[in-house]
Protein backbone atom coordinates (compact mmCIF):
# COMPACT_ATOMS: atom_id res chain seq x y z
CA UNK A 1 0.00 0.00 0.00
CA UNK A 2 0.94 3.63 -0.33
CA UNK A 3 0.18 4.61 2.64
CA UNK A 4 1.87 5.07 6.04
CA UNK A 5 1.94 2.32 8.72
CA UNK A 6 -0.25 4.17 11.08
CA UNK A 7 -2.97 4.93 7.97
CA UNK A 8 -2.29 1.65 6.65
CA UNK A 9 -3.14 -0.04 9.76
CA UNK A 10 -7.01 2.05 10.59
CA UNK A 11 -7.69 0.77 7.01
CA UNK A 12 -6.51 -2.92 7.49
CA UNK A 13 -8.36 -2.75 10.53
CA UNK A 14 -11.64 -1.98 9.03
CA UNK A 15 -11.43 -4.68 6.76
CA UNK A 16 -11.28 -6.70 9.74
CA UNK A 17 -14.23 -5.73 10.62
CA UNK A 18 -15.68 -6.56 7.31
CA UNK A 19 -14.12 -10.10 7.34
CA UNK A 20 -11.99 -10.04 4.65
CA UNK A 21 -8.88 -10.19 6.68
CA UNK A 22 -8.08 -11.58 10.26
CA UNK A 23 -5.12 -10.86 12.91
CA UNK A 24 -3.07 -13.62 12.40
CA UNK A 25 0.01 -13.19 15.37
CA UNK A 26 3.30 -13.75 14.71
CA UNK A 27 4.44 -14.69 11.38
CA UNK A 28 7.81 -16.57 10.23
CA UNK A 29 10.02 -13.33 10.91
CA UNK A 30 8.99 -13.31 14.45
CA UNK A 31 6.46 -9.87 14.09
CA UNK A 32 3.21 -10.09 13.70
CA UNK A 33 0.96 -9.76 10.53
CA UNK A 34 -2.40 -9.85 8.71
CA UNK A 35 -3.69 -12.62 6.77
CA UNK A 36 -6.43 -13.26 4.00
CA UNK A 37 -9.87 -14.79 5.63
CA UNK A 38 -11.23 -17.46 3.08
CA UNK A 39 -14.16 -15.12 2.34
CA UNK A 40 -11.53 -12.52 0.93
CA UNK A 41 -10.07 -15.39 -1.22
CA UNK A 42 -12.99 -16.25 -2.92
CA UNK A 43 -14.17 -12.44 -3.68
CA UNK A 44 -10.78 -12.43 -5.28
CA UNK A 45 -10.92 -15.38 -7.16
CA UNK A 46 -14.25 -14.33 -8.12
CA UNK A 47 -14.78 -12.86 -11.85
CA UNK A 48 -15.79 -9.39 -11.49
CA UNK A 49 -16.81 -9.08 -14.61
CA UNK A 50 -20.32 -9.65 -16.14
CA UNK A 51 -22.55 -12.32 -14.34
CA UNK A 52 -23.08 -15.44 -15.93
CA UNK A 53 -26.75 -17.01 -16.38
CA UNK A 54 -26.87 -21.23 -15.67
CA UNK A 55 -27.31 -22.21 -19.86
CA UNK A 56 -24.27 -19.66 -20.25
CA UNK A 57 -22.36 -22.00 -17.75
CA UNK A 58 -23.42 -24.88 -19.07
CA UNK A 59 -22.57 -24.27 -22.50
CA UNK A 60 -18.99 -23.17 -21.24
CA UNK A 61 -18.64 -26.56 -19.66
CA UNK A 62 -19.87 -28.80 -22.91
CA UNK A 63 -17.37 -26.74 -25.26
CA UNK A 64 -14.49 -27.60 -22.64
CA UNK A 65 -15.24 -30.84 -22.66
CA UNK A 66 -15.75 -30.77 -26.91
CA UNK A 67 -12.30 -29.51 -26.82
CA UNK A 68 -11.26 -32.47 -24.31
CA UNK A 69 -12.78 -34.76 -26.83
CA UNK A 70 -10.98 -33.49 -30.26
CA UNK A 71 -7.58 -33.31 -28.08
CA UNK A 72 -7.91 -37.02 -27.37
CA UNK A 73 -8.94 -38.38 -30.85
CA UNK A 74 -5.82 -36.68 -32.44
CA UNK A 75 -3.01 -39.10 -33.46
CA UNK A 76 -0.77 -36.85 -33.77
CA UNK A 77 -0.54 -35.49 -29.98
CA UNK A 78 1.09 -37.00 -26.92
CA UNK A 79 -1.41 -35.22 -24.51
CA UNK A 80 -4.34 -36.68 -23.20
CA UNK A 81 -6.93 -34.75 -21.37
CA UNK A 82 -7.66 -37.53 -18.34
CA UNK A 83 -10.17 -35.63 -16.63
CA UNK A 84 -12.28 -32.56 -16.02
CA UNK A 85 -13.03 -31.31 -12.75
CA UNK A 86 -16.01 -28.57 -12.02
CA UNK A 87 -15.72 -26.93 -8.87
CA UNK A 88 -16.67 -23.91 -7.30
CA UNK A 89 -20.15 -22.02 -7.50
CA UNK A 90 -20.70 -23.68 -10.89
CA UNK A 91 -21.29 -27.00 -8.54
CA UNK A 92 -24.46 -25.39 -7.44
CA UNK A 93 -27.11 -25.37 -10.10
CA UNK A 94 -29.81 -23.04 -8.08
CA UNK A 95 -27.71 -20.34 -8.07
CA UNK A 96 -29.14 -16.72 -10.02
CA UNK A 97 -25.79 -16.23 -11.43
CA UNK A 98 -22.33 -16.43 -11.38
CA UNK A 99 -18.70 -14.97 -11.45
CA UNK A 100 -17.68 -17.91 -13.97
CA UNK A 101 -16.78 -21.39 -14.51
CA UNK A 102 -14.01 -23.29 -12.17
CA UNK A 103 -12.30 -26.10 -14.24
CA UNK A 104 -9.56 -28.19 -13.18
CA UNK A 105 -7.93 -30.26 -16.42
CA UNK A 106 -5.66 -33.28 -15.75
CA UNK A 107 -3.59 -33.93 -18.61
CA UNK A 108 -0.99 -36.70 -18.82
CA UNK A 109 1.04 -38.28 -21.79
CA UNK A 110 0.25 -41.21 -23.31
CA UNK A 111 2.95 -43.96 -24.21
CA UNK A 112 0.99 -46.51 -26.40
CA UNK A 113 0.33 -47.68 -29.21
CA UNK A 114 4.37 -47.50 -29.36
CA UNK A 115 4.84 -46.67 -33.42
CA UNK A 116 1.57 -44.22 -33.04
CA UNK A 117 3.50 -42.41 -30.27
CA UNK A 118 6.34 -42.49 -32.11
CA UNK A 119 4.67 -40.27 -34.90
CA UNK A 120 3.24 -38.11 -33.06
CA UNK A 121 6.29 -37.60 -31.05
CA UNK A 122 7.98 -36.78 -34.70
CA UNK A 123 5.40 -34.35 -35.47
CA UNK A 124 5.70 -32.33 -32.39
CA UNK A 125 9.77 -32.50 -32.23
CA UNK A 126 8.93 -30.41 -35.57
CA UNK A 127 6.94 -27.65 -33.82
CA UNK A 128 9.26 -27.09 -30.52
CA UNK A 129 10.74 -23.69 -30.65
CA UNK A 130 14.37 -22.94 -30.42
CA UNK A 131 14.26 -21.59 -27.43
CA UNK A 132 13.35 -24.98 -25.96
CA UNK A 133 16.06 -26.49 -27.21
CA UNK A 134 18.46 -23.94 -25.93
CA UNK A 135 17.05 -24.63 -22.18
CA UNK A 136 18.41 -27.40 -20.99
CA UNK A 137 15.32 -27.13 -18.28
CA UNK A 138 13.06 -27.19 -21.19
CA UNK A 139 14.91 -29.32 -23.67
CA UNK A 140 14.45 -32.28 -20.91
CA UNK A 141 10.87 -34.32 -22.20
CA UNK A 142 10.35 -31.06 -24.68
CA UNK A 143 8.44 -32.91 -26.99
CA UNK A 144 5.58 -33.82 -24.02
CA UNK A 145 5.91 -30.86 -22.24
CA UNK A 146 5.47 -28.59 -25.29
CA UNK A 147 2.24 -30.89 -26.24
CA UNK A 148 1.11 -30.80 -22.90
CA UNK A 149 0.97 -27.03 -22.42
CA UNK A 150 -0.42 -26.20 -26.49
CA UNK A 151 -3.05 -28.32 -24.88
CA UNK A 152 -4.07 -26.95 -21.69
CA UNK A 153 -4.37 -23.71 -23.72
CA UNK A 154 -6.33 -25.02 -26.23
CA UNK A 155 -8.57 -25.88 -23.47
CA UNK A 156 -9.67 -22.95 -22.38
CA UNK A 157 -8.45 -20.16 -25.60
CA UNK A 158 -11.53 -17.71 -26.72
CA UNK A 159 -13.90 -19.05 -23.73
CA UNK A 160 -14.62 -15.85 -21.81
CA UNK A 161 -15.78 -17.12 -18.42
CA UNK A 162 -13.87 -19.82 -17.89
CA UNK A 163 -11.32 -20.20 -15.21
CA UNK A 164 -9.22 -23.09 -16.09
CA UNK A 165 -6.71 -24.29 -13.72
CA UNK A 166 -4.23 -27.59 -13.13
CA UNK A 167 -4.21 -28.78 -9.31
CA UNK A 168 -6.78 -26.32 -7.84
CA UNK A 169 -8.83 -28.82 -6.42
CA UNK A 170 -5.78 -30.66 -4.47
CA UNK A 171 -4.30 -27.20 -3.00
CA UNK A 172 -7.73 -25.77 -2.31
CA UNK A 173 -9.60 -29.03 -0.78
CA UNK A 174 -12.72 -28.11 -2.10
CA UNK A 175 -15.51 -30.02 -3.18
CA UNK A 176 -15.86 -31.20 -6.95
CA UNK A 177 -17.49 -32.92 -9.72
CA UNK A 178 -15.96 -35.14 -12.87
CA UNK A 179 -17.46 -34.36 -16.05
CA UNK A 180 -15.13 -35.51 -18.26
CA UNK A 181 -13.23 -38.70 -17.92
CA UNK A 182 -10.66 -40.70 -20.02
CA UNK A 183 -8.47 -44.03 -19.59
CA UNK A 184 -4.99 -43.36 -20.78
CA UNK A 185 -4.28 -46.89 -21.32
CA UNK A 186 -7.42 -48.26 -23.13
CA UNK A 187 -7.39 -45.11 -24.68
CA UNK A 188 -11.27 -44.45 -24.24
CA UNK A 189 -13.66 -42.35 -22.68
CA UNK A 190 -15.13 -43.23 -20.01
CA UNK A 191 -18.70 -42.08 -18.40
CA UNK A 192 -18.61 -38.96 -16.25
CA UNK A 193 -19.17 -38.99 -12.57
CA UNK A 194 -22.07 -37.61 -10.97
CA UNK A 195 -20.98 -37.78 -7.35
CA UNK A 196 -19.43 -34.62 -5.63
CA UNK A 197 -16.44 -35.52 -4.58
CA UNK A 198 -16.67 -33.95 -0.64
CA UNK A 199 -14.29 -31.23 0.61
CA UNK A 200 -11.04 -32.52 2.11
CA UNK A 201 -10.73 -28.98 4.43
CA UNK A 202 -12.97 -27.18 6.61
CA UNK A 203 -15.77 -25.71 5.28
CA UNK A 204 -14.98 -21.38 4.80
CA UNK A 205 -16.49 -19.24 7.41
CA UNK A 206 -18.46 -16.62 6.87
CA UNK A 207 -17.54 -12.54 6.91
CA UNK A 208 -19.60 -12.61 10.05
CA UNK A 209 -17.81 -15.29 11.40
CA UNK A 210 -14.33 -13.80 10.78
CA UNK A 211 -14.92 -10.03 11.63
CA UNK A 212 -16.80 -11.48 15.16
CA UNK A 213 -12.96 -12.26 15.85
CA UNK A 214 -11.93 -10.25 18.65
CA UNK A 215 -8.92 -7.49 17.26
CA UNK A 216 -6.40 -6.70 19.70
CA UNK A 217 -6.08 -3.34 20.96
CA UNK A 218 -2.99 -2.18 19.06
CA UNK A 219 -1.84 -3.76 15.69
CA UNK A 220 1.21 -1.38 14.85
CA UNK A 221 3.33 0.43 17.47
CA UNK A 222 5.77 3.79 16.96
CA UNK A 223 9.23 2.25 17.08
CA UNK A 224 11.60 3.67 19.55
CA UNK A 225 14.04 6.59 18.66
CA UNK A 226 13.09 7.15 14.89
CA UNK A 227 15.36 9.29 12.90
CA UNK A 228 13.80 13.06 12.45
CA UNK A 229 13.84 14.42 8.99
CA UNK A 230 16.91 15.90 8.38
CA UNK A 231 19.17 13.83 11.29
CA UNK A 232 21.86 12.54 9.41
CA UNK A 233 23.00 8.48 9.84
CA UNK A 234 26.60 7.97 8.46
CA UNK A 235 25.62 6.72 4.73
CA UNK A 236 27.98 3.47 5.46
CA UNK A 237 26.68 2.20 7.56
CA UNK A 238 23.03 1.94 5.62
CA UNK A 239 21.74 0.05 2.80
CA UNK A 240 18.20 0.81 1.97
CA UNK A 241 17.12 -0.51 -1.28
CA UNK A 242 13.96 0.47 -3.12
CA UNK A 243 12.80 -3.10 -3.01
CA UNK A 244 12.88 -3.58 0.90
CA UNK A 245 11.88 0.35 2.03
CA UNK A 246 8.13 -1.39 2.33
CA UNK A 247 8.82 -4.44 4.44
CA UNK A 248 11.47 -2.29 6.88
CA UNK A 249 8.07 -0.04 7.73
CA UNK A 250 6.23 -3.00 7.81
CA UNK A 251 8.80 -4.82 10.44
CA UNK A 252 9.24 -1.37 12.28
CA UNK A 253 5.88 -0.58 13.06
CA UNK A 254 4.75 -4.30 13.59
CA UNK A 255 6.58 -4.08 16.17
CA UNK A 256 8.29 -7.57 18.87
CA UNK A 257 5.96 -9.12 20.87
CA UNK A 258 7.01 -9.89 24.12
CA UNK A 259 7.31 -12.96 26.47
CA UNK A 260 4.01 -11.69 28.31
CA UNK A 261 2.72 -11.53 24.51
CA UNK A 262 2.51 -7.81 24.81
CA UNK A 263 3.40 -5.50 21.79
CA UNK A 264 6.20 -3.91 22.34
CA UNK A 265 8.02 -1.08 20.22
CA UNK A 266 10.96 -2.32 18.11
CA UNK A 267 14.30 0.07 19.40
CA UNK A 268 15.73 1.55 15.87
CA UNK A 269 19.17 1.90 17.58
CA UNK A 270 19.98 -1.76 16.65
CA UNK A 271 19.26 -1.24 13.34
CA UNK A 272 20.29 1.91 10.84
CA UNK A 273 17.94 1.35 8.39
CA UNK A 274 14.92 1.09 10.74
CA UNK A 275 15.74 4.45 11.89
CA UNK A 276 14.90 5.63 8.49
CA UNK A 277 11.69 3.73 8.71
CA UNK A 278 8.92 5.22 6.67
CA UNK A 279 10.95 8.00 5.24
CA UNK A 280 9.50 7.86 1.87
CA UNK A 281 6.46 9.67 3.34
CA UNK A 282 7.98 13.23 3.74
CA UNK A 283 7.88 13.44 0.27
CA UNK A 284 4.37 11.63 -1.15
CA UNK A 285 3.61 12.86 -4.51
CA UNK A 286 4.95 9.84 -5.77
CA UNK A 287 1.85 8.14 -4.47
CA UNK A 288 -0.38 10.43 -7.43
CA UNK A 289 -0.65 8.11 -10.24
CA UNK A 290 -2.11 10.99 -12.48
CA UNK A 291 1.42 12.44 -12.30
CA UNK A 292 4.08 11.59 -15.50
CA UNK A 293 6.95 10.46 -14.75
CA UNK A 294 8.83 13.55 -15.96
CA UNK A 295 6.54 15.72 -13.99
CA UNK A 296 7.33 13.53 -10.69
CA UNK A 297 10.83 14.32 -11.48
CA UNK A 298 10.58 17.87 -11.73
CA UNK A 299 8.56 18.08 -8.84
CA UNK A 300 11.10 15.85 -6.40
CA UNK A 301 14.12 17.78 -7.55
CA UNK A 302 11.98 21.34 -6.64
CA UNK A 303 11.34 19.61 -3.00
CA UNK A 304 14.86 18.50 -2.99
CA UNK A 305 16.55 21.70 -3.51
CA UNK A 306 14.08 23.63 -1.41
CA UNK A 307 15.60 21.64 1.52
CA UNK A 308 19.18 21.76 0.18
CA UNK A 309 19.62 17.80 -0.74
CA UNK A 310 22.43 16.75 -2.35
CA UNK A 311 21.23 15.03 -4.82
CA UNK A 312 19.46 18.70 -5.92
CA UNK A 313 23.08 20.05 -6.83
CA UNK A 314 23.47 17.87 -10.07
CA UNK A 315 22.28 19.37 -12.91
CA UNK A 316 19.03 17.77 -14.09
CA UNK A 317 20.16 15.46 -17.24
CA UNK A 318 19.63 12.03 -17.11
CA UNK A 319 19.45 9.15 -19.23
CA UNK A 320 16.22 6.34 -19.83
CA UNK A 321 17.61 2.84 -21.88
CA UNK A 322 16.67 -0.50 -22.63
CA UNK A 323 18.53 -3.60 -24.12
CA UNK A 324 18.78 -7.54 -23.29
CA UNK A 325 15.54 -6.98 -21.42
CA UNK A 326 16.67 -5.22 -19.00
CA UNK A 327 15.35 -1.53 -18.24
CA UNK A 328 17.56 1.20 -16.49
CA UNK A 329 18.04 4.89 -15.68
CA UNK A 330 20.85 6.90 -15.64
CA UNK A 331 21.36 10.03 -13.28
CA UNK A 332 24.10 10.81 -11.25
CA UNK A 333 24.63 9.03 -8.51
CA UNK A 334 21.34 6.99 -8.92
CA UNK A 335 20.67 4.20 -10.84
CA UNK A 336 17.26 3.39 -11.46
CA UNK A 337 16.34 -0.14 -12.95
CA UNK A 338 12.89 -1.69 -14.05
CA UNK A 339 11.82 -4.99 -12.92
CA UNK A 340 8.82 -6.78 -14.31
CA UNK A 341 5.76 -4.34 -11.44
CA UNK A 342 9.40 -3.95 -9.08
CA UNK A 343 11.36 -0.89 -8.84
CA UNK A 344 15.10 -1.19 -8.32
CA UNK A 345 17.25 0.91 -6.95
CA UNK A 346 20.29 1.88 -3.99
CA UNK A 347 18.28 4.91 -1.95
CA UNK A 348 21.71 5.23 -0.09
CA UNK A 349 24.22 7.61 -2.19
CA UNK A 350 27.22 7.31 -0.86
CA UNK A 351 29.61 10.40 -1.92
CA UNK A 352 32.17 9.99 -4.44
CA UNK A 353 35.61 10.82 -4.93
CA UNK A 354 36.20 13.76 -7.67
CA UNK A 355 38.98 12.28 -8.85
CA UNK A 356 37.72 9.27 -10.09
CA UNK A 357 37.10 8.55 -13.73
CA UNK A 358 33.18 7.23 -12.26
CA UNK A 359 32.65 9.92 -10.19
CA UNK A 360 28.95 11.04 -10.24
CA UNK A 361 27.30 13.69 -8.31
CA UNK A 362 24.50 13.47 -6.16
CA UNK A 363 26.12 11.61 -3.03
CA UNK A 364 26.87 12.23 0.94
CA UNK A 365 29.11 11.31 3.30
CA UNK A 366 25.82 10.60 5.70
CA UNK A 367 22.23 10.27 4.54
CA UNK A 368 19.00 11.96 6.32
CA UNK A 369 14.99 10.52 6.02
CA UNK A 370 14.47 13.95 3.82
CA UNK A 371 17.04 12.64 1.54
CA UNK A 372 16.10 9.15 1.24
CA UNK A 373 12.19 10.54 0.25
CA UNK A 374 13.83 12.52 -2.74
CA UNK A 375 15.71 9.58 -3.99
CA UNK A 376 12.63 7.17 -3.83
CA UNK A 377 10.33 9.68 -5.13
CA UNK A 378 13.10 10.37 -8.44
CA UNK A 379 13.33 6.18 -8.53
CA UNK A 380 9.24 5.82 -8.64
CA UNK A 381 9.57 9.12 -11.63
CA UNK A 382 12.41 7.02 -13.88
CA UNK A 383 10.30 3.87 -13.17
CA UNK A 384 7.03 5.50 -14.21
CA UNK A 385 9.26 7.33 -17.46
CA UNK A 386 10.11 3.62 -18.28
CA UNK A 387 6.54 2.14 -18.25
CA UNK A 388 5.42 5.38 -20.27
CA UNK A 389 7.58 4.38 -23.11
CA UNK A 390 5.37 0.25 -23.20
CA UNK A 391 9.26 -1.11 -24.37
CA UNK A 392 10.38 -4.04 -22.49
CA UNK A 393 14.00 -4.40 -23.09
CA UNK A 394 13.63 -6.35 -26.36
CA UNK A 395 15.01 -3.57 -28.39
CA UNK A 396 18.14 -0.99 -27.77
CA UNK A 397 15.99 1.72 -26.54
CA UNK A 398 17.82 5.19 -25.35
CA UNK A 399 16.56 8.60 -24.62
CA UNK A 400 18.53 11.71 -23.05
CA UNK A 401 16.73 14.49 -21.56
CA UNK A 402 18.37 17.39 -19.92
CA UNK A 403 15.43 19.76 -17.65
CA UNK A 404 18.13 21.55 -15.70
CA UNK A 405 16.73 24.99 -17.76
CA UNK A 406 13.32 23.88 -18.30
CA UNK A 407 10.27 25.11 -16.51
CA UNK A 408 6.74 24.19 -17.95
CA UNK A 409 3.07 24.41 -16.20
CA UNK A 410 2.70 20.92 -16.74
CA UNK A 411 5.11 17.49 -18.64
CA UNK A 412 3.37 15.39 -20.82
CA UNK A 413 4.13 11.47 -20.25
CA UNK A 414 6.83 9.76 -22.83
CA UNK A 415 5.47 7.99 -25.85
CA UNK A 416 4.14 5.05 -26.61
CA UNK A 417 7.09 3.14 -28.50
CA UNK A 418 6.03 -0.56 -28.61
CA UNK A 419 4.34 -0.27 -32.07
CA UNK A 420 7.51 0.87 -33.29
CA UNK A 421 9.37 -2.33 -31.32
CA UNK A 422 6.83 -4.53 -32.79
CA UNK A 423 7.71 -3.07 -35.91
CA UNK A 424 11.25 -3.56 -36.10
CA UNK A 425 10.96 -6.85 -34.32
CA UNK A 426 9.19 -7.93 -37.42
CA UNK A 427 10.48 -6.77 -40.25
CA UNK A 428 13.92 -7.22 -39.68
CA UNK A 429 14.07 -10.77 -39.43
CA UNK A 430 12.56 -11.02 -42.98
CA UNK A 431 15.81 -9.58 -44.48
CA UNK A 432 17.35 -13.14 -45.66
CA UNK A 433 20.61 -14.00 -47.11
CA UNK A 434 21.87 -15.87 -50.09
CA UNK A 435 22.28 -19.80 -49.09
CA UNK A 436 26.16 -19.05 -50.70
CA UNK A 437 26.63 -16.61 -47.69
CA UNK A 438 25.05 -18.54 -45.30
CA UNK A 439 27.43 -21.17 -45.96
CA UNK A 440 30.32 -18.90 -46.08
CA UNK A 441 29.38 -17.50 -43.16
CA UNK A 442 28.81 -21.03 -41.55
CA UNK A 443 32.85 -21.71 -42.46
CA UNK A 444 33.79 -18.88 -40.67
CA UNK A 445 31.88 -19.71 -37.45
CA UNK A 446 34.08 -19.67 -34.65
CA UNK A 447 33.18 -23.11 -32.36
CA UNK A 448 31.19 -22.88 -29.31
CA UNK A 449 29.10 -19.74 -31.19
CA UNK A 450 25.41 -19.88 -31.63
CA UNK A 451 25.15 -17.11 -34.65
CA UNK A 452 26.54 -17.38 -37.59
CA UNK A 453 28.94 -14.31 -38.11
CA UNK A 454 26.43 -11.86 -39.96
CA UNK A 455 25.35 -8.30 -38.82
CA UNK A 456 21.52 -7.75 -38.88
CA UNK A 457 20.95 -4.57 -37.60
CA UNK A 458 18.69 -1.40 -37.49
CA UNK A 459 18.67 1.89 -35.84
CA UNK A 460 16.55 5.02 -35.83
CA UNK A 461 18.37 7.76 -34.19
CA UNK A 462 16.81 11.26 -33.95
CA UNK A 463 18.75 14.04 -31.98
CA UNK A 464 18.25 17.77 -31.34
CA UNK A 465 20.52 20.12 -33.74
CA UNK A 466 21.45 22.74 -31.26
CA UNK A 467 22.16 25.21 -33.91
CA UNK A 468 18.97 24.43 -36.49
CA UNK A 469 17.27 24.29 -33.40
CA UNK A 470 15.22 21.07 -34.25
CA UNK A 471 15.65 17.71 -34.47
CA UNK A 472 17.76 15.55 -37.07
CA UNK A 473 16.92 11.95 -37.79
CA UNK A 474 18.15 9.22 -39.77
CA UNK A 475 17.86 4.97 -40.11
CA UNK A 476 20.98 2.85 -40.36
CA UNK A 477 21.47 -0.59 -40.97
CA UNK A 478 23.92 -3.20 -40.73
CA UNK A 479 23.85 -6.12 -42.90
CA UNK A 480 26.34 -8.77 -43.90
CA UNK A 481 29.79 -8.79 -42.33
CA UNK A 482 33.38 -7.45 -43.72
CA UNK A 483 33.90 -10.30 -45.99
CA UNK A 484 30.96 -10.12 -47.89
CA UNK A 485 30.19 -7.68 -51.07
CA UNK A 486 26.98 -6.28 -51.24
CA UNK A 487 25.33 -6.97 -54.29
CA UNK A 488 25.71 -4.63 -56.93
CA UNK A 489 24.44 -3.51 -60.45
CA UNK A 490 25.52 -0.84 -63.10
CA UNK A 491 22.51 0.92 -63.82
CA UNK A 492 21.51 3.15 -67.30
CA UNK A 493 24.53 5.78 -66.75
CA UNK A 494 26.70 3.11 -65.95
CA UNK A 495 27.08 4.20 -62.55
CA UNK A 496 27.10 0.47 -59.84
CA UNK A 497 24.27 0.53 -57.33
CA UNK A 498 23.70 -1.52 -54.65
CA UNK A 499 21.00 -3.97 -54.61
CA UNK A 500 18.37 -4.54 -51.72
CA UNK A 501 18.54 -8.04 -50.13
CA UNK A 502 15.46 -10.23 -49.58
CA UNK A 503 13.32 -8.00 -47.65
CA UNK A 504 15.66 -5.14 -47.05
CA UNK A 505 13.39 -2.52 -49.29
CA UNK A 506 10.26 -3.66 -46.71
CA UNK A 507 12.58 -3.12 -43.80
CA UNK A 508 13.10 0.85 -45.21
CA UNK A 509 9.86 1.56 -46.31
CA UNK A 510 8.56 0.48 -42.51
CA UNK A 511 11.17 2.90 -40.82
CA UNK A 512 9.84 5.92 -42.45
CA UNK A 513 6.91 6.43 -40.35
CA UNK A 514 8.53 5.28 -37.76
CA UNK A 515 11.95 8.20 -38.28
CA UNK A 516 8.75 10.40 -38.55
CA UNK A 517 7.08 9.53 -35.45
CA UNK A 518 10.29 9.96 -32.95
CA UNK A 519 10.97 13.03 -34.65
CA UNK A 520 7.75 14.32 -33.71
CA UNK A 521 8.21 12.74 -29.73
CA UNK A 522 11.10 14.79 -29.70
CA UNK A 523 9.34 17.75 -30.48
CA UNK A 524 6.97 17.57 -27.57
CA UNK A 525 9.14 16.27 -24.87
CA UNK A 526 11.00 18.90 -22.83
CA UNK A 527 14.35 18.71 -22.53
CA UNK A 528 14.93 15.49 -24.80
CA UNK A 529 18.01 15.78 -26.87
CA UNK A 530 18.00 11.98 -28.67
CA UNK A 531 15.87 9.25 -29.46
CA UNK A 532 17.19 6.39 -30.63
CA UNK A 533 15.58 2.43 -30.97
CA UNK A 534 17.63 -0.03 -32.69
CA UNK A 535 16.98 -4.10 -33.01
CA UNK A 536 18.95 -6.76 -33.62
CA UNK A 537 18.48 -10.31 -35.19
CA UNK A 538 20.98 -12.74 -35.18
CA UNK A 539 20.91 -15.45 -37.93
CA UNK A 540 21.51 -18.91 -36.48
CA UNK A 541 23.47 -21.47 -38.15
Amino acid sequence: MKWPAEETDTFLRRLANAGYIEWCGKHNDSGNDWTLTDHARRLAADDLGPRLSRPVVDSIVAAVVARARTINADHDRLARVVELRLFGSALDANREDYGDVDIEARIEIRKLPLDEVARAHSVIAAKVPQSWRDSSFRNFRAEQEFDRRNAFTELSRGIKGLSLSKNATEHLGCEYQRIYRFDLDLGQELLPDDAIVPRTTPAPRTALEVSAAILPAQTVIRPLDLADADEKVRSDELRIEMSDIAYTEAVTWLGRTTSQGKLAPIDTRKVAAQRLAGAQFLFDEWRDEKLSGLELFQRALDWASHYGLPISTADRSFTLRTYHGTRIANFHALMVKRVARHIDAGLVLRKQNRRSAWYSPGGSLRTSPRMIAAHHALAVAFGRMLDETHLTGQVDFRAEFDLTAIRRNSYPVLPDLSDISRGLRRMLPKVTFSEEVLAEASKRQQEYEIYLPLDREVEILVSMNEKAAKPTSWTSTKLGAEWWEEPSAIDEEGCETYGFLPGEAQLWEACGPFENRLRDSLNELPGCNLISIGYKAPIRE
